[in-house]
Formats: structure tokens, C-alpha cells, sequence
């Protein structure tokens, strides 16, 4: 697998290959996690939604949308985390285009209440006004410091790479992508503890194919939102699930002082 940082500048085609991401990507990847996460039902209730958006004509409920992506993306690179996309260049193309992208944030690396400067670059008064994600983190914080309890492990959650985001243009679905992504991750820091939140059932089984496990359900909107993420009330406001999954190795499990 191949790992460049920059883009051929003639019009041949160039096959799908992983780089490490530039801000010079923000604004397309922004672009493709929107059609990505579209119909995600926790991006559908964080962000209030109350319909299936539809990006060419809720223009601004979109534009709010991928504004949040922008700010996850300005984050995790202001912070040090690893954003790597699939790239490919079609016959002819000017520019390569993304296929998909994995933001990762390494070990004590995460966005504090406290780095004010960093949150105001990333764009985070504007974006999070209206989304209650301080809630979101604060109970899947709990609930990985129960796995790694339970699991034995010796080290917090922070002690993790953090799968921030991940995701797939649409038509790229299926492909193949997201597993060249996180496997090469994998190669990158093959001893390390990962975790990250499953947003729906089918993600969820594709991290466990990766060797994610531990998974534990995240209840979320129960009386608000129905199984799309989408307000509502009575008997349909049934609320949503996400699965927090944890991927550890021996080592992790023994301490980091332990006799190999």
C-alpha cells in the first residue's frame, strides 16, 4: 500500500492510494462527509434535525452541517491527531479526489474545555451552539472507562488513538477504502490501544470485522428522536443507539512495565 503526501500534476490516472491529509483537504472532505453522514442517525439527532436532510434543498440546516465537519477536521489537526484519506485521480481529473478519510487522535491528544485559542480556530462557538455534543462525549467517556475496567486494561481511555471520524463518499461504498484506512493505521502503531463510537449497526459490525470489540451500547434521544435521529414524539420516539468499542492488545492488558 502506498502512503504519499502529494498529488501528480499531470492528467494521467492515478490509482486509489492513502496519504496523510493537507488543510489544503479540509473544504473537500468537509464536502464528503456531509453526503456521507447524511442519513446518520446520531449526526441527525446532535444536529436537531426534523427531516432527513437533503443536501440541494435544506441548503442552510446542510451548511450548518458541514461546518461541524470543518470544525472536526480544523480540530484533530490543531491538536496533532492523523487525518489520512483515499485518494485517487481519475483520466484527465486536474486534482485527485477523496474517497474516504479516518481522523485519528493519538494518545493524550484530545480537544479540552480548557484550549480556547484551538477551539476558536477550529470554528467551535459558531458550529456547537446548537448541538449538544458536551453530552455525547461526556457519556461515552464513562462508558470506555467501564471497558477498560472491565477488560483489565491498565491505562485510560486518553491513553488511546481515538477514531474521531471515518467515512466514505457514497458511491465509494464497498469498496474497500475504510479497511485500507484503518489498517493502516494499524501498521502505523501496531501496539496501541483504539477506540471510537459506532453511529450505526452496519459500522458497528464492520469495526468488529477490524478486531474492535467490548462493544457496549450508548443510548441516546430516548422520547425525543425516533430511530433516525429525527424529532418526534409518543410511540415513534423510540431514541437511537450508538456502540462504544474498544481494540486492545496483550501488552495493553498486562501495563506497560509488564515482563515480555
Amino acid at each position: 500500500m502506498s502512503t504519499t503526501t502529494a498529488a501528480d500534476s499531470t492528467g494521467d490516472h492515478v490509482e486509489p492510494h492513502i496519504r496523510l491529509a493537507t488543510p489544503l483537504d479540509f473544504d473537500e472532505l468537509a464536502d464528503v462527509a456531509l453526503r456521507a453522514f447524511i442519513e446518520d442517525p446520531v449526526m441527525n439527532y446532535f444536529g436537531s434535525v426534523k427531516k432527513i436532510l437533503e443536501i440541494d434543498t435544506d441548503v442552510k440546516e446542510s451548511a450548518d452541517r458541514r461546518q461541524f465537519y470543518v470544525f472536526l477536521l480544523r480540530a484533530c489537526h490543531y491538536v496533532g491527531g492523523r487525518i489520512t484519506v483515499a485518494v485517487d485521480k481519475p483520466e484527465g481529473a486536474a486534482k485527485e479526489r477523496v474517497l474516504a478519510a479516518a481522523l485519528w487522535l493519538p494518545p493524550r491528544k484530545r480537544l479540552a474545555a480548557w484550549m480556547l485559542p484551538t477551539m476558536l480556530k477550529s470554528g467551535m462557538f459558531s458550529v456547537l451552539k446548537g448541538w449538544g455534543w458536551t453530552g455525547f462525549v461526556e457519556s461515552v467517556e464513562k462508558t470506555m472507562h467501564h471497558i477498560f475496567k472491565s477488560k483489565g486494561v491498565k491505562t485510560s481511555p486518553d491513553d488511546s488513538w481515538y477514531l474521531q471520524l471515518a467515512f466514505s463518499d457514497p458511491p465509494q461504498q464497498g469498496k474497500g477504502f475504510m479497511s485500507r484506512l484503518v489498517r493502516e493505521q494499524f501498521a502505523h502503531a501496531p501496539d496501541d490501544i483504539y477506540t471510537l463510537e459506532a453511529t450505526t449497526a452496519k459500522s458497528r459490525d464492520q469495526y468488529a470485522h477490524f478486531g474492535f470489540g467490548d462493544t457496549t451500547a450508548v443510548p441516546l434521544g430516548k422520547g425525543k428522536v425516533d430511530s433516525r435521529g429525527v424529532a418526534t414524539v409518543g410511540e415513534l420516539a423510540t431514541g437511537i443507539e450508538c456502540w462504544a468499542m474498544v481494540k486492545v492488545s496483550i501488552s495493553s492488558i498486562r501495563g506497560p512495565n509488564a515482563d515480555r
